[in-house]
Order: structure tokens, then sequence, then C-alpha cells
């Protein structure tokens, strides 16, 4: 009887097939790892930027609640004084309303990052009974004017 022997080459190429995919695993779970990670940086980054411009907001909105309060106050001392002042002129004599238009603007401005600053221009109309304002301008705006980066040459010019 012959005893069968066993090939090495069909060992061999199965170990390095083995080896292989081993390094390929290793890999792909090395990469997954970098990805998550700067997932996780960026989420952070994300989370504080967010943060600042709600504390932003905050603050606009409290502005823009004092000036509501201003307006309403300024309002009401009109509106007592016209009130005296149809008093004092007597039933008798007729009033002619004229529609003064009394239009201006307010910027508010707040500052979100070093980078960037909360932009706010309300519109006022006192023409109506109640003054009110129109929120004309929300934008988020860099300080800075921008400047392109000509440090780096990439192509340069023939001459």
């Amino acid at each position: 009887m012959k005893k069968r022997e066993i090939p090495v080459m069909n060992l061999g190429i199965s170990l390095i097939i083995l080896i292989f995919m081993n390094v390929c695993l290793a890999a792909f779970a090395v990469l997954s790892l970098q990805n998550a990670l700067s997932d996780y940086a960026l989420t952070k980054k994300t989370a504080a930027h967010t943060t600042q411009y709600y504390k932003a907001v905050n603050k606009v909105q409290e502005q823009l609640a004092q000036k509501n309060t201003e307006l309403e106050k300024q309002w009401a001392q009109k509106k007592t004084a016209k009130q005296k002042e149809i008093g004092q002129k007597g039933t008798a004599q007729k009033t002619v309303k004229q529609k003064t238009v009394i239009l201006s603007e307010i910027n508010i401005i707040e500052s979100v990052s070093k980078r960037q600053q909360l932009v706010v221009t309300l519109h006022l109309d006192k023409t109506g009974t109640v003054p009110q304002y129109y929120i004309k301008k929300w934008q988020l705006c860099s300080p800075e004017d921008w400047q392109a980066d000509e440090s780096l040459d990439v192509m340069k010019s023939i001459e």
C-alpha cells in the first residue's frame, strides 16, 4: 500500500489566504475606528457651534423683548398724550388726522464665535395704530473680510 502524501502547496496557499484575510479585516477595523473617531470629533464641534449659536440667538431675543417693551411704553405715552390733547381741544373742533411716516432701522450684532457673528436688522414701522417692527435680516456673518490665500503657487506663470 502506498501512503498518500498531502501536497505542501495546498496547505501553504490556504495559510496565505487566511493571513491575507486577517490583515484585511484588521485594516478595515482600523479604518472604521478612525472614521468613528473623526465623526465623534465633528459631532462635538457641531454641538459646540450649535450651542454658541443658540446662546447668541437667546441674547438677540432678549434684546428684541426689550425693544418690544420700549415700543409699548412709547406707544402708551403717546396715546395718553393724544387723549389729553383731544380732551383739552374740546369736542366742537374736528381734528384732521395726518398719517406721518416714521421708519427707521435697528441693527443688533451679537458675537457667536471668533469668526462669526449674528446680524439682525429690524425695520421699525410706527405708521399703524401700534408701532411694530419687522425682521429684515437675520444672518450669520464673518466680522472680517475674506481674503484669498495665495501663498501656495500651484501653477507658475510662464513668462
